[in-house]
């Protein structure tokens, strides 16, 4: 179906590396009882695929695949992407899924996440689809929590004339809801206009993947009618009070550490970056940690243009007992807001462990690996 050269740019080893692609092929092939492989040219290995997100028009298909892969530091290997047989032999996965439409429990060996509906506190009852709680496996079994309500609180924005901020979080069972699971990946698309921001078109895609310590989340927003806006917000975990310190890198490559109740002196007088490259908040004593990995950040309009910001910044607050990071795109000030204006990111969101010596080797490993991204060259067959 397709041969694809495939090269490491980052100069470290990737052992667990997922390959994304898009291709296009006649109907007939996917509606055989055939299924599709991955074959690695140099060792003749055949790892089988995942199909998601298929589309049909005038007998022809359009759909995603994912496999894994390893991949040594500036290595280069080819692929082809082929059809074989059914009854090969298949690995193990250890992704699960629980539930259907928005009340879902997703898990792998590092991590399991719980998207159902709350039973408590405000919201009640939204079946939003966003991560309510996550619980770190690694031997700790931490169970991350807002007692307020979910844990994944972003984006959110606040019009005037209303009294609080509004969430991806208040979706009543978003019009767009599609989950598609395999061995591989499990992932959800929603996409529905922004509670109480009509003139709002927001999109959501997770996608939880098998034998790694972290997941995906992609969002938009596309504001498809003018709007005054005082506060824009996205990239936001709220968790209670578990945390004892926090750490990030600055653009420039500084890693900066601080205890969480001690940030402020800090913080007051260099703000952390909006573009900062990964955050996180851990327990010294206990080891575990979860941060946030950022891949994509983009605010321009549908020409181009930068779409409205005001003193965008990455905020670490608090609210009662609990702790949030948030990154800021319009900071609590009135903002005219034009149609066409986007909103996109994208985020890994990662458990790990804290070391004595080399406290963020995990987190700095990963955002080395995500925000460097394996160059993939399609050719046909």
């Amino acid at each position: 179906m397709a041969r694809l050269v495939i090269t490491e740019p980052a100069g470290v080893q990737r052992e667990s590396e997922y390959i994304e692609l898009t291709l296009q092929c006649a109907d007939s092939l996917l509606d055989s009882t055939d299924e599709i492989f991955a074959f690695d040219e140099a060792s003749d290995l055949i790892i089988p695929c995942q199909l998601f997100d298929v589309r049909s028009s005038q007998g022809k298909a359009a759909f995603s695949v994912v496999f894994p892969t390893l991949l040594r530091a500036d290595e280069t290997r080819a692929f082809q992407i082929r059809t074989f047989p059914v009854g090969l032999k298949k690995g193990n996965s250890d992704l699960t899924l629980e539930g259907e439409g928005t009340e879902l429990r997703v898990g792998n060996s590092f991590y399991s996440a719980d998207l159902t509906r709350s039973d408590h506190a405000d919201p009640k009852g939204h079946p939003s689809g966003q991560i309510r709680e996550l619980l770190i496996k690694l031997g700790f079994d931490q169970l991350l929590t807002n007692a307020e309500d979910r844990v994944h609180w972003a984006p959110n924005f606040k019009r005037p004339g209303l009294e609080y901020y509004t969430t991806i979080a208040h979706w009543q069972n978003p019009k767009v809801n599609q989950v598609e699971s395999g061995p591989y990946v499990v992932r959800t698309v929603r996409q529905d206009w922004a509670p109480d921001h009509p003139e709002i078109l927001l999109t959501a895609v997770y996608k939880f993947y098998a034998s790694v310590p972290y997941f995906r989340f992609y969002s938009s927003m596309e504001m498809k009618a003018d709007i005054w806006l005082e506060l824009l917000r996205n990239d936001e975990m709220t968790m209670d009070s578990m945390f004892t310190h926090l750490a990030f890198q600055r653009p420039d490559g500084e890693v900066v550490e601080v205890e969480i109740e001690k940030r402020h002196a800090l913080l007051k007088t260099h703000p952390i970056e909006d573009d900062a490259s990964w955050l996180c908040f851990y327990h010294r004593g206990k080891g575990f940690a979860f941060g946030t990995i950022r891949l994509k950040y983009e605010n321009t309009n549908e020409f181009g243009s930068p779409s409205p910001t005001y003193q965008p910044h990455t905020q670490i607050g608090q609210w009662l007992d609990r702790r949030y990071w948030n990154r800021r795109l319009i900071h609590d000030h009135l903002t005219f807001v034009p149609k066409g204006s986007r909103y996109v990111e994208e985020n890994a969101y990662l458990v790990f462990r804290i070391g004595n010596d080399h406290r963020f080797e995990d987190i700095q490993k990963w955002a080395k690996v995500l925000r460097n991204p394996v160059r993939v060259s399609v050719m046909p067959m």
